[in-house]
């Protein structure tokens, strides 16, 4: 199930979306989906056309990763699609939201920055920031998107 170059390039496409389903670990699978629970929390039901936009941003995701590190050969877990959903928090949960949001950002730059491994990664398995990176823009794009159809359709035609 995890996401994997050579058996995606063997013609297992389905792993584009399965390798978010998968971690390293249950500390790993448990604190993805803490985080989902935390966002969800804090943006309320305005997050749930986030979370409609999963399935599509699952395989972009994994896309972007397979294009942006050649040298991925496997990758597993859902904190990119949680970086998009942090973008959902800024954009739809009020203050709360963009202050978790800044926070996740400054978080990001210390990981890509420093390299440490977060604790809920088994040893020797480093943190994909690039995937939190990726997530973030993915989710940049579905904010532009969901502000051209919220200004769409307040705007009588």
């Amino acid at each position: 199930m995890q996401l994997d170059r050579d058996a995606i390039a063997d013609g297992e496409i389905w792993r584009l979306w399965t390798g978010q389903l998968c971690h390293w670990s249950s500390l790993h699978r448990v604190g993805n989906l803490a985080a989902i629970a935390a966002l969800a929390v804090m943006a309320g039901r305005p997050l749930l056309r986030w979370l409609a936009l999963l399935p599509l941003a699952a395989p972009l995701l994994s896309l972007a990763l397979l294009g942006l590190l050649p040298e991925l050969q496997t990758y597993r877990g859902l904190s990119g699609l949680v970086a998009m959903l942090v973008v959902g928090v800024a954009v739809d949960g009020g203050t709360i939201g963009r202050v978790a949001a800044l926070a996740w950002g400054a978080k990001l730059a210390f990981d890509a920055i420093s390299g440490t491994p977060s604790p809920l990664l088994p040893a020797g398995i480093a943190t994909t920031w690039q995937a939190h990176l990726a997530g973030f823009v993915l989710g940049l794009a579905a904010a532009m998107g969901f502000l051209h159809l919220d200004r769409k359709t307040a705007s009588p035609s």
